[in-house]
């Protein structure tokens, strides 16, 4: 144990301080309680008793939901089978829990595993962690106001005092200019406000979807007013951390913090002796802070971020633990397939929150902040040692993922809670069990999982062969890659090559086409020339024998010219003849008529 224990820094001087002043608070009303309980007593001559009264009844209401015991809210106890040992808690207060582990570690073990009181385990918390971070949880405060109405007013005064500045300042020749950049970037950051304002209700609207869900104490932390706390908590890590934002199921690590760092605990311890309540304070932001710590130094991170790597490294552990401690175990489930990723991933993604009350899950957390996450391997061990039996006696794989995910805790439920346990547990179990009223036996559990021996070697082991058979699955991931790269680039080649066999195919069809339409055409020419031939053969004999039959047509068409060129000679002549009658004629007939005129004219004188 004691694993995660570190040397107290420098810088955290003054966060143990405050831590200081309020443990010494702390033990000096608790022990001002009980100098009262002792006065009371002797007043009525009664002897003072060695532990409080339960307030509830010998037997729960079973008509009540979960997380109630006939009508009385149950909260955690601060009952304890001995005394505390004030000593000690100041001694880890004072000089840190470093120190005492090195001066008593026997101690300092039994005290945490026996569990840490609950009137000052939120202290003890912080200081096992190292959280108080002044500085964070102003950043806190900051992270939960963004994108409500404070944070819009904080930036329009802000801007407006800017504006103004801006404006005195820009008067200048070189005003318009000024002006034209300053409503650009103005623009931008509008719309940039606009972006992110949407984003954040977005994440408002998950977170509260999933508030206080499938818990056994949900319907306690809302009737304390710790929603709205677990709501800022939640929203705030979100925006503090990106790469993880926000996870289904981040309330069931964050709900368990916000009951021990804030007064919710000592409020309820007042309430049972007698004391006057103080005024019920919600340091969220130490909560917050506490949340930090686990993420990054606790590397709970890690099971949240993208491809969850310490989730399959815790898994891997795990596995390798049952293997070693539990052989024939492991190998019956192997054999039938079954892995820790079935039924044991919401055992680290929510600390076991999800199923046990929370008196349990904050003795869970006891050995977390102390011991780091290898305490949820010992209690899963452990839960399969005592289950061993059962699972070896299942063959059916479905049975036997019903029974590991939903029997394996009812080894530690006690059948008969008396009042004391009942109380002491604080909560019943999950209300999605079929058994409403669940008291687990919380010490056997947490005794019996500290017993189970787990050395930081060999995590370290299992480490390194996990992350060898990580680099081993990333090598033969980059060679499958490298290989389907390979095939996809022989499969593009693949199809330019039957791309171009079936371009050659419809080349080689169309020549066979062409092929036989050039020896149909051939065998066409074949037949024309031969018809030209037997032409060529008939026209030279006629050109043999055209030459006698021209010439003699020609002497017949010759002499018929000659003859018809003699009868129009004859006619000629005889036309001439007849011509030079007819002028003969008309130079008589000018002569009758000139004599037939001067006779004519001789008469009219």
């Amino acid at each position: 144990m004691l694993s995660k224990l570190e040397e107290e820094k420098e810088g955290d001087a003054s966060s143990r301080n405050s831590l200081k002043d309020r443990f010494k608070q702390l033990r000096m009303r608790e022990e001002a309680a009980l100098g009262e309980e002792d006065k009371v007593a002797a007043a009525d001559g009664a002897d003072v008793p060695s532990a409080l009264t339960s307030p509830l009844p010998t037997s729960p209401n079973p008509n009540l939901a979960p997380g109630t015991a006939s009508g009385v809210t149950a909260g955690p106890s601060a009952i304890t089978n001995s005394a505390v040992d004030w000593d000690l808690w100041q001694a880890v207060v004072y000089e840190g829990p470093a120190a005492v582990a090195r001066t008593s570690p026997e101690e300092l073990n039994k005290a945490i595993a026996t569990g840490i009181p609950t009137v000052i385990r939120g202290v003890i918390w912080q200081v096992l962690a190292q959280s108080k971070n002044e500085e964070l949880e102003a950043i806190y405060w900051e992270l939960v106001v963004r994108g409500t109405d404070k944070e819009k007013k904080a930036k329009q005064s802000k801007s407006g005092s800017s504006a103004s500045s801006v404006h005195s300042d820009s008067s200048g020749l070189n005003g318009s200019s000024n002006e034209k950049e300053s409503a650009a970037a103005e623009a931008e950051r509008k719309k940039k406000e606009k972006e992110d304002l949407a984003a954040i209700q977005k994440l408002e609207k998950t977170i509260r979807r999933d508030l206080g869900a499938r818990t056994s104490y949900s319907k306690f932390a809302a009737a304390q007013g710790l929603q709205e706390g677990l709501f800022n908590v939640c929203k705030a890590y979100a925006l503090f951390d990106e790469g993880v934002g926000y996870a289904q199921g981040m309330n069931f690590i964050v709900m368990p913090l916000l009951f021990n760092v804030s007064d919710v605990m000592t409020l309820w311890t007042c309430m049972h002796v007698r004391l006057t309540p103080l005024p019920l304070q919600m340091p969220e932001e130490e909560a917050f802070c506490l949340l930090v710590r686990l993420m990054n130094h606790y590397h709970l991170r890690d099971l949240f971020i993208h491809d969850m790597p310490g989730l399959h490294l815790r898994l891997y552990q795990f596995e390798r633990l049952l293997e070693d401690f539990e052989p024939a175990l492991y190998c019956h489930l192997r054999r039938r397939g079954i892995s820790p990723h079935l039924y044991a991933t919401q055992w680290f993604l929510t600390l076991f929150a999800y199923r046990f009350p929370l008196q349990l899950v904050l003795r869970i957390y006891d050995l977390i902040l102390s011991e780091g996450l290898a305490a949820i391997l010992k209690f899963g061990v452990v839960l399969m040692q005592k289950n061993a039996a059962n699972l070896l006696g299942i063959t059916d794989v479905s049975q036997l993922t019903t029974f590991l995910r939903d029997r394996l805790f009812d080894y530690y439920i006690d059948p008969t809670p008396s009042s004391h346990s009942i109380l002491e547990n604080g909560f019943f179990g999950s209300s999605s069990s079929s058994i409403d009223k669940e008291v687990y036996r919380a010490d056997e559990l947490v005794r019996d999982a500290c017993e189970i021996k787990i050395t930081p070697e060999m995590l370290k082991a299992y480490q390194a062969e996990w992350e060898e058979k990580m680099r081993a699955e990333r090598e033969r991931e980059a060679e499958i890659e490298s290989l389907r790269a390979q095939n996809a680039s022989y499969a593009i080649r693949l199809r330019k090559l039957e791309e171009r066999l079936q371009q050659v195919d419809a080349e080689q069809a169309s020549l066979a086409t062409e092929l036989v339409h050039t020896k149909v055409e051939n065998n066409e020419l074949k037949d024309e020339n031969e018809s030209l031939r037997i032409q060529v053969q008939e026209l030279k004999i006629v050109i043999e024998k055209q030459p006698e039959e021209l010439e003699a047509q020609w002497k017949l068409e010759r002499d018929d010219l000659m003859k018809r060129n003699a009868a129009v000679c004859e006619e000629n002549r005889r036309l001439e003849a007849e011509l030079e009658d007819l002028g003969k004629q008309l130079v008589e007939a000018k002569m009758q008529y000139a004599e037939v005129c001067i006779v004519d004219a001789g008469e009219l004188l």
